[in-house]
């Protein structure tokens, strides 16, 4: 269903010149090697610190009474929100809501566990390397080769526990300036290789090879400390949020035997690898700690199986990862696969085939069904979009969204069917609390941009018209801000705030008061963020 948009959400950021993406690749990697990469100057953890003889006895450390000062919290904000903007601008996405929400509802049970304070933001790189990260101000970004390696949503929420104890121990800040200068070197290293690995996979390389021998060790890389710190509560974090322990050994197996095939084939370590060095000590140490929890029966194993198989379907659709063929084969045994075929069919324009993939998902028991929702509810709805029925569309997601009013993509879903209904006001009441909930949303900002943009169009009321064009231009501000294009949302809110100071000598002058101070405060918060510099 949302397909029929890219072309003006953005999604897929433009290619730069050659030239640029270099530039800009040297320019963060001499940041990255500004500064020292010694374990003495990382958090004194101690290297034994792992080591446990009781794993019931774990407790997540209490970092109460060492909490950082106003100036340090307002400093990790700012960081994060510059990485976000930085990383929306530079790479290329996966913005597929229903994956989105899912890996956003796993980040976000496994933080519970170690911090009072949600995630600033979850990004899904459309990428095929395993990598992931974590950034201050509690950015988590994940690739979706990760996704495609893992075997199982156990194996997945490892990687994340992994970057939110990164996060939760505060690997990345502490008082000391050369500390400071490690978390600058890290981040800047991080967001050089992301943009890097986004264009041209040999860049990164170089990118993260100028890093490696800029200093003894990587200028990415954690401690061994710090590693051994993030494996040990990364595990317990996992194993309180009710995932499998011996997920994570399981997965670094899997990142163990990719490495060593690499290096055979003389080709480079997957970022994750180079950026969290994985030893055979790392990976002998997880399988022990693992072996210290109690074993979970066949039927704990597989609580999360359905959902994952969903997901991973889901990723090789939307990425474009996978063929007819593959498709069809696999949904003899997937469901996942099942409805992933029948997205394919859709965007295919092969509709015939399509509704026989439904016919045969709709002939399984209730209870079956029910486990496939709502995504079953997602895929009919966007195979019905893709053929211009935008009312049936609206009532088959209104079912869902009154079952899940919380859930995020079917608020989006919903909202696009409602817009291209000629129903903008009701679109717009389900989108602004998801901006309310996450600034960053990029995606509900353009869906808000788009409901205003048919509001302006077909209302009868010019006085309805001229706010709806106003707030049209403010919301492509927000998408442009958080795409880290600062000149152009500066440029919309310009646009915003002129047509708005033209209606002051109308009879909307009252509503142009209040308007015009929100475009103020926008302008001044978009001038702070471009000014910002890490």
């Amino acid at each position: 269903m949302l397909s029929k948009q890219k072309d003006k959400r953005h999604f897929m950021s433009v290619a730069l010149p050659n030239s640029i993406k270099v530039g800009l690749s040297m320019m963060l990697l001499a940041m990255a090697s500004g500064a020292h990469s010694r374990e003495s100057q990382m958090l004194p953890f101690a290297d034994s610190s792992w080591q446990v003889t009781d794993p019931q006895t774990l407790d997540l450390p209490n970092l109460r009474g060492q909490g950082l000062s106003f100036a340090e919290q307002y400093q990790n904000k700012m960081l994060g929100e510059w990485s976000l903007q930085n990383i929306n601008g530079r790479v290329r996405m996966e913005h597929d809501p229903w994956v989105q929400e899912t890996i956003k509802d796993m980040t976000w049970r496994l933080n519970a566990q170690a911090r009072q304070q949600a995630p600033l933001g979850v990004v899904i790189i459309d990428n095929p390397s395993i990598n992931a990260f974590a950034a201050p101000g509690g950015v988590i970004g994940i690739n979706t080769g990760t996704i495609l390696s893992a075997s199982s949503m156990d194996e997945l929420a490892s990687v994340v526990a992994h970057e939110v104890a990164h996060i939760s121990q505060r690997h990345y800040e502490s008082g000391a300036d050369e500390r400071k200068k490690a978390l600058l070197m890290q981040l800047g290293g991080m967001l050089a290789a992301i943009a890097a690995s986004a264009v041209d996979g040999d860049a990164a390389a170089a990118v993260m090879m100028g890093s490696q021998t800029a200093s003894m060790n990587s200028s990415m890389a954690f401690s061994r400390s710090n590693e051994r710190e993030a494996d040990r509560v990364g595990m317990q974090i996992m194993t309180q949020a009710g995932y499998d322990p011996r997920a994570m050994p399981r997965f670094f197996a899997t990142m163990n035997q990719q490495s060593q095939l690499n290096q055979v084939e003389n080709q480079f370590l997957p970022s994750f690898v180079r950026s969290h060095p994985l030893s055979n000590e790392r990976l002998s140490e997880s399988q022990s700690r693992a072996q210290q929890y109690p074993a979970l029966s066949l039927s704990q194993q597989q609580r999360h199986q359905a959902l994952f198989d969903l997901l991973y379907w889901r990723v090789q659709v939307t990425g474009k990862h996978a063929s007819e063929v593959t498709l069809t084969t696999a949904a003899k045994n997937s469901l996942g696969a099942k409805l992933a075929l029948m997205h394919w069919y859709g965007e295919q324009q092969r509709f015939t085939d399509a509704n026989k993939v439904l016919a045969e998902i709709n002939a399984l028991s209730s209870t079956q069904r029910q486990n496939l929702e709502p995504l079953l509810s997602i895929t009919h709805s966007q195979l019905l979009s893709e053929q211009g029925k935008w009312q049936q569309t609206v009532d088959v997601l209104e079912s869902q969204q009154r079952l899940y009013p919380e859930r995020r993509d079917l608020r989006l879903y919903l909202a696009e069917a409602l817009t291209n209904s000629n129903q903008p006001i009701k679109a717009q009441a389900l989108l602004k609390p998801l901006t309310e909930q996450q600034p960053s949303d990029r995606y509900a900002w353009q869906s808000l941009q788009l409901a205003n943009e048919k509001l302006a169009k077909t209302t009868t009321s010019p006085q309805l018209a001229n706010i709806a064009t106003i707030n049209a231009l403010r919301y492509r501000s927000y998408d442009q801000l958080w795409n880290g294009r600062y000149e152009s949302a500066l440029t919309s809110l310009t646009q915003a705030k002129q047509l708005t100071e033209n209606l002051q000598t109308t009879d909307q002058a009252n509503s142009a008061r209040p308007l015009l101070a929100n475009i103020n405060a926008e302008l001044k918060a978009i001038k702070t963020a471009k000014d910002f510099k890490p």
